[in-house]
């Protein structure tokens, strides 16, 4: 940490663990997850999902969660200290990254104030593509025609980013802490109250068989457990910095083993009893159509579920209930992206920070003005579809890569990290760190060859480009700014 600068820590780790699961509990587990297990099967998704989270997650999450404790630092200055300026160049990858996935994150939190509103209003359409693509998102229909400003999507999202300044600006005890623990429970509740009262709607059942029998012939499927690999790395925030960020205001006394489980678990839990209640709403919906099960979600989006289907779902249900249900649903959608938001912000906020020596306020409104600028483009015409174009690097290879370096830096190199007491079981290894280092490592390790074999065995198309362009500014911003003079303090690594 800066010399001289005072460390903010969490008053309970009850707090750090609800942020904690704040940051893991986003889109990618109220939408995504569903998207994902109506895609593979349902209950084929399943299987994988629950090996994951304890092969692969829970690992990185001790992994991430003592490099923050032990050191007190975030990613850009912790790996510093390890492999110098090389490090720092691939912190600052992950921090750019962080800040371009806020860019869009905190647009799509938008969405959500934007419908909770739509629905408590009584506006939204029947025909809710039409609504979605034309009147709400102004969808250009391609990449490279711009299009107009959807301002009601640029209003939404500067009311995310204000509420989030307010939040993070403030010291984490009385932030973050304090807002994620009254917010999580609030979801955790909401959810569970839907998925209850999906067992009275008629054809939910034909939802709940979809959802729970796996079709154990998808199992055996590469795109299913490429799926369920990148849901649970990008649902649990890894390989960009941010549980690091959050567990380097961790005091010495905290357990990361007893709070990665409580962690791991709530990500888990939100995003099973989620499908369940969407899964049963699809059912019924289904019924009520007349339209098969298999074919009423047509693409592979999260946000048609979101923002399509379950608009068609509230329409069957009468003017005055829908009032009520939807802006529940809505909100719980808010909820589960602002304390992503939460965690994205202060990422790249506590590098500033440390790294250029600023205040908290001052470090988090710089952070807070990068991510405003990257969210604009976010809220053109052709928005959706520059998200669809960065998302297989920025949720993606960027991600693969950070994950990669922390493994190799971290675990194998750092003679302190790599023999931190986690590891260890008496004088045995555990299974987290052989599972890091002979299973997760050589899975990183394949998934980035296989996604850049994919995007360079054909002709470039102008997505691909998009993304390259991207990398190419970012790792030379990221240059730049690794070679500057080191302000943190060295801590034996």
């Amino acid at each position: 940490m800066a010399v001289g600068r005072k460390q903010d820590t969490w008053s309970k780790e009850r707090g750090y663990v609800w942020s904690m699961i704040g940051s893991a509990v986003g889109f990618a587990n109220v939408l995504s997850f569903s998207a994902l297990c109506y895609r593979n099967g349902g209950g084929a998704f399943l299987i994988p999902y629950i090996i994951a989270h304890l092969v692969i997650g829970l690992p990185m999450l001790f992994l991430e969660g003592i490099i923050g404790q032990r050191t007190k630092l975030p990613i850009v200055s912790a790996i510093g200290n390890v492999a110098g300026t090389p490090g720092k160049w691939l912190g600052w990858l992950a921090v750019l990254t962080c800040a371009t996935i806020g860019g869009f994150y905190v647009v799509l939190t938008g969405f959500a104030v934007a419908y909770t509103y739509f629905a408590a209003a009584g506006s939204l359409s029947f025909d809710s593509t039409h609504f979605f693509k034309e009147v709400f998102l102004h969808d250009s229909g391609s990449l490279t025609h711009v299009g107009g400003i959807a301002f009601g999507i640029l209003f939404s999202t500067l009311l995310v980013v204000g509420f989030t300044w307010i939040v993070l600006s403030r010291n984490i005890r009385s932030g973050v802490e304090k807002l994620c623990s009254i917010f999580l429970p609030i979801l955790a509740v909401l959810v569970g109250v839907f998925s209850v009262a999906t067992f009275f709607l008629p054809g939910s059942m034909e939802g709940f068989k979809h959802y729970l029998i796996p079709d154990f012939a998808r199992i055996g499927s590469w795109t299913l457990w490429r799926d369920v690999f990148g849901q649970v790395f990008f649902s649990l925030s890894l390989g960009l910095g941010i549980v690091t960020g959050y567990s380097r205001h961790n005091p010495d006394t905290f357990s990361i083993p007893r709070a990665m489980w409580k962690v791991a678990l709530g990500d888990f839990m939100i995003s099973f009893v989620s499908g369940w209640a969407i899964f049963g709403c699809i059912g019924f919906m289904s019924q009520r159509s007349g339209i098969p099960f298999s074919e009423l979600v047509s693409s592979d989006s999260a946000f048609e579920i979101g923002f399509v289907i379950f608009p068609m779902i509230l329409s069957q249900f009468g003017e005055l209930v829908a009032r009520i249900i939807g802006p529940l649903f809505f909100f719980c959608i808010f909820i589960a992206g602002v304390t992503g938001v939460f965690s994205i912000v202060e990422s790249v906020a506590g590098n500033i920070e440390i790294e250029f020596n600023k205040s908290r306020k001052r470090a988090v409104t710089i952070a807070m003005v990068l991510i405003t600028a990257l969210a604009f483009p976010f809220c053109l015409g052709n928005g959706q579809h520059i998200i669809g174009s960065l998302a297989p690097m920025v949720l993606g290879n960027a991600m693969l890569i950070g994950g990669i370096a922390e493994i190799l830096l971290f675990l194998l190199l750092s003679s302190v990290i790599g023999n931190e007491a986690i590891w260890f079981s008496g004088s045995r290894r555990t299974y987290s760190y052989y599972s890091l280092k002979f299973v997760v490592l050589p899975v990183l390790c394949i998934s980035l060859l296989g996604a850049l074999y994919q995007e360079f065995s054909g002709t470039l198309s102008l997505n691909e480009l998009v993304r390259w362009s991207w990398l190419a500014l970012v790792l030379a911003i990221g240059f730049v700014l690794a070679r500057k003079k080191q302000t943190a303090v060295q801590t034996a690594l």
